[in-house]
């Protein structure tokens, strides 16, 4: 896709411009979305420890990162393979990891929603989408919560033979994902959401610093974290397309043009999305030789 929309443009002003781009400022892009991902990767061990006890911190992180391997999943449900180690190590049932995996992916909506709320008023025009985005993800948790509304359902389905089982890992999932939402474990992983998101979000802003573009940080952080909504919501593998067309929108509102705007698209995809699945592979790989040693 990257390929296609390059050449859709003047290539090689593009390729010139990414190559051109300073070492030092990669470097330190690729630092802040590390620790955003160990912040992360603390707030599943956080998760872990609520609901299925102690779990070392050091291997918490390494399945959360080896998880990665497969983000580019329709809305990174595949990241919930780490369920597989975490069952066969410590015998912590599937369902109550993609129970985490999916309060995780909630939480970081919530976290992304409240930088880019920083800065809607910035994009007049933009702001109604984004709240009715904003409004899907509230919902969401709201839903979660409401445990009388959904185990009746489950409950009745699961009277029936050929529904018995879907709807009692359904229930389990959903019931682990109501324990993370308390007051306190709500708020511990919102905050972790919004300090890892918000690197990213900087992380664009030093980028579009970095190609010399005109913008300042509060209209980064809208053009990250409404594209990294509408990408999230889509369900489309790792938000492939709507993220990117989000972004180039975004920033061809401010004034910056196509060609100019795709090098920084195509750098801070590649840093928080391309990076992480190769991150990924190799602690699924780490994570699989370990395991093959037992």
């Amino acid at each position: 896709m990257y390929g296609a929309a390059t050449l859709a443009s003047d290539y090689r002003s593009i390729l010139g411009a990414i190559v051109r781009f300073p070492a030092s400022v990669l470097g330190l892009v690729l630092a802040l979305v590390t620790v955003g991902w160990l912040l992360r990767g603390w707030r599943f061990s956080y998760y872990l420890h609520q609901v299925c006890g102690d779990v070392p911190l050091g291997y918490s992180i390494s399945a959360f990162l080896a998880g990665f391997a497969l983000t580019g999943t329709p809305g990174k449900l595949g990241e919930a393979i780490k369920g597989v180690f975490l069952k066969q190590d410590f015998g912590i049932p599937v369902t109550r990891v993609v129970g985490i995996v999916m309060v995780e992916r909630l939480m970081d909506l919530w976290g992304v929603l409240v930088l880019g709320s920083f800065s809607m008023l910035l994009f007049k025009g933009w702001e109604h989408l984004f709240l009715i985005c904003g409004g899907v993800v509230i919902a969401g948790g709201i839903f979660l919560c409401m445990e009388r509304l959904y185990r009746p359902v489950l409950e009745w389905t699961g009277r029936f033979s050929f529904m018995s089982w879907i709807s009692g890992k359904i229930l389990g999932i959903l019931s682990t994902g109501r324990d993370l939402m308390t007051p306190r474990i709500f708020l511990v992983g919102l905050v972790v959401s919004v300090v890892a998101w918000g690197l990213e979000s900087f992380s664009l802003y030093l980028i579009l610093r970095g190609f010399e573009l005109p913008t300042d940080l509060l209209q980064a952080n809208f053009v990250y974290c409404f594209s990294t909504l509408i990408g999230a919501l889509s369900m489309l593998p790792g938000g492939i397309g709507t993220t990117e067309t989000g972004m180039i929108g975004l920033l061809n509102f401010m004034g910056i043009s196509y060609t100019n705007g795709l090098p920084a698209v195509i750098l801070i995809r590649v840093c928080t999305l391309w990076f992480a699945i190769v991150v990924g592979v190799g602690f699924m790989t780490y994570m699989l030789a370990k395991s093959g040693k037992r």
